[in-house]
């Protein structure tokens, strides 16, 4: 169970990066096509669904997640919001490399993590 959680926490620390002001996304931005109604999935199985609408949902039965999400300057930008939990609740941008269905998140702090694009 411990386990569980330190992977859930690794996603929301990856998912938590910096700060930064949420903004509109060009729905014709090649990567907001590549993201859109797509989840990260962890090695867990939890997923974090980034709806076209620009809303982030998932979790599992144990925890939620729910925010906004953008592309901005080329980079994944989300904010994290109730029901999060809230050590967990933040905003940052990410770089994001695709390969295949292989997401590779790199946050500010050069942390890199990759997930499964579902």
């Amino acid at each position: 169970m411990m386990s569980f959680f330190k992977a859930t926490a690794t996603i929301c620390a990856v998912l938590a990066a910096a700060p930064s002001a949420m903004a509109q996304s060009d729905s014709q931005d090649p990567l907001f096509q590549q993201l859109a109604g797509k989840s990260f999935v962890g090695k867990t199985g939890l997923a974090i669904k980034l709806e076209p609408d620009g809303t982030i949902s998932g979790g599992n039965d144990a925890l939620q997640f729910a925010g906004t999400w953008t592309v901005e300057d080329g980079k994944y930008c989300r904010t994290l919001t109730e029901p999060t939990p809230e050590p967990m609740r933040s905003s940052g941008c990410l770089e994001v490399m695709i390969d295949g269905d292989q997401a590779t998140l790199t946050s500010e702090d050069g942390t890199i993590r990759t997930y499964t694009l579902k």
